[in-house]
């Protein structure tokens, strides 16, 4: 059976040792490095073979990550510490219960404070399962969406609403622990369901739940959103720091320290992404390599392989 959730705790307690060894026993779960391990290869390579994986971790944040951007979706349930959130140039300070939303290809970072413990729920979350949709086109995706179109990356239900969400991702750990026991599978799946359900309904529910509040350099925002909108277009940075009538080597700088990439690699990331979105749809290489802005085939060519692992022609195959 697919384990779907992980529960992996690296935290010392009073006793000297970590709370994994506390609760070996009634968990039966592997070491904590394994599990951990298999939170870091999710993180770093950026695939995802599972419909939907859950992490619940409590450490001091010793795993430090670049900024990255993964295939898959994730929301982030911050329970405890000091910590924050890059995304695509914004800064989000957390807070206890808030919900981090990272849509597919977004990029972005976690800044923690190594000084206290940091607890958190990571769900990680397959474009298959995501794309399901019932008779009236809704689809489990609409939060994702609802976070892009708003650009605003966090939400914060009212208490009522947190306390049925979290207790789902509760449920989860307790049905994860029974792995022998009658159609646990199938009943684990259903907790995950009626989480994203109510998530997505809250979100529809709550309109001012996905937060403004955020910390950014406005001009960053203001480039992110111009390449975002003129992507098939020639793009450098001369007009882009044309567009913000500010210095180009001012803007580079601040972009870099905003996303972790030069606007060069940004423009290039962003779109090889679209690239691969079009060919996995079925449109040639050949031609999502106009499509999405590139003017040589060869150098599109080079750069997919670079960032994707394999050439444009053997993306399906």
């Amino acid at each position: 059976m697919k384990r779907y959730l992980t529960i992996s705790t690296v935290f010392p307690s009073a006793t000297g040792r970590t709370d994994e060894e506390e609760w070996a026993a009634d968990f039966g779960k592997g070491t904590v490095m394994k599990e951990t391990q298999e939170f870091v290869q999710y993180e770093k390579t950026g695939y995802l073979t599972e419909p939907f994986k859950v992490f619940h971790l409590r450490d001091h944040a010793k795993l430090l990550f670049d900024f990255h951007y993964h295939d898959f979706y994730k929301i982030i349930y911050f329970v405890d510490g000091m910590a924050d959130y890059k995304v695509e140039g914004k800064t989000y300070h957390l807070k206890p219960h808030d919900f981090v939303l990272v849509g597919a290809n977004v990029i972005h970072r976690p800044e923690i404070d190594k000084s206290v413990p940091y607890e958190r729920y990571i769900i990680y979350l397959s474009e298959e399962f995501l794309s399901e949709s019932n008779e009236r086109g809704e689809s489990l995706r609409f939060c994702f969406e609802e976070a892009e179109r708003l650009q605003r990356r966090v939400a914060h239900f009212a208490p009522e609403s947190y306390e049925r969400i979290v207790g789902c991702l509760m449920r989860m750990e307790k049905i994860a622990k029974q792995e022998q026991a009658y159609m646990n599978e199938l009943l684990l799946r259903s907790a995950f369901l009626e989480f994203m359900v109510l998530f997505n309904r809250n979100v529809i529910e709550q309109p001012k739940a996905l937060i403004a509040t955020a910390a950014y350099h406005e001009k960053v925002i203001d480039v992110i959103t111009y390449i975002q909108e003129h992507l098939t277009e020639e793009i450098n940075v001369d007009v882009l720091a044309g567009q913000c009538y500010i210095s180009k080597f001012y803007l580079m700088r601040q972009f870099k320290e905003a996303t972790g990439y030069s606007i060069h690699q940004y423009i290039n990331e962003k779109r090889i992404q679209a690239a691969k979105r079009m060919i996995l749809s079925g449109m040639p290489a050949s031609q999502a390599c106009y499509e999405c802005g590139f003017h040589d085939y060869s150098t599109f060519a080079r750069r997919f392989k670079m960032i994707v692992g394999k050439a444009p022609s053997k993306l399906g195959g």
